[in-house]
């Protein structure tokens, strides 16, 4: 990828490539002191890998609700380079879906939590990561039979580039960045309960997630869900080139 391929981002960002492993080298650059807005992504065609730093100044939990931010950026950012007639949607706690299958989701990691400004609890830092397969196979005789996961090729979003998605991230995750500080986790709440693919689930003030069970609910706690992506894309055999 030339520079001039590159996405255009707004200021703000420090965007640089990595061979791999977006996600691990941008924690590796938070705890070496990466300032926030560092991004790095993944010169691929064929799956788009970005991970950004952030400096949060909040405690943990609210902290975390910025996956749901990262979420709704990543969803807003492919309903604007996709077609118009993409069905895009939100799997919990942190899935985007196409046609009810998964194309990829975000991760989130954080840093050791300290004092800051006054706020225990906050963490040092956090980096928010998002991972989505463009393209499959191009020797797959089969397509479409893993009904799991998709990708956007497949989903008639071949024209879809990785620098127009990162892109388009970018943008659409400052503005729902900005919606959250300025107004709180609620704006962010009604926005993905609104995109959910369940709509039995709930979501509460605090982020963690609920479902009703006979007479009883089951609580499902944001915080534990995202140690591990609840997501694992298919390795690809043979990678578009």
């Amino acid at each position: 990828m030339t520079p001039d391929e590159w996405p255009d981002l707004p200021p703000g960002y420090i965007l640089k490539l990595c061979v791999a492993d977006a996600f691990d080298t941008a924690c590796q650059a938070a705890r070496d002191g990466a300032e926030d807005g560092f991004m790095l992504m993944v010169d691929r065609q064929d799956r788009c890998e970005a991970a950004l730093v952030l400096r949060p100044l909040d405690p943990i939990q609210p902290a975390l609700t910025l996956a749901y931010v990262g979420l709704l950026g990543l969803h807003d950012g492919l309903a604007a380079v996709a077609p118009a007639e993409t069905p895009a949607g939100i799997g919990w706690p942190d899935r985007l879906l196409v046609n009810a299958a998964c194309v990829g989701g975000i991760r989130l990691e954080h840093g050791p939590l300290v004092e800051k400004e006054g706020m225990i609890d906050v963490p040092d830092w956090l980096v928010l990561g998002i991972t989505v397969q463009m393209a499959a196979d191009r020797d797959d005789d089969m397509p479409g039979t893993e009904l799991d996961y998709t990708d956007l090729h497949e989903e008639g979003c071949g024209e879809v580039s990785v620098p127009q998605l990162v892109e388009a991230f970018a943008r659409h995750l400052l503005h729902w960045l900005d919606r959250w500080q300025e107004e709180g986790f609620e704006p962010v709440r009604r926005a993905v309960l609104h995109d959910l693919d369940d709509k039995t689930l709930k979501i509460e003030a605090n982020g963690d997630a609920w479902l009703e069970a006979g007479a009883g609910k089951t609580v499902y706690a944001l915080r534990d869900r995202l140690r591990q992506p609840s997501w694992q894309l298919p390795e690809i055999v043979k990678a578009v080139s």
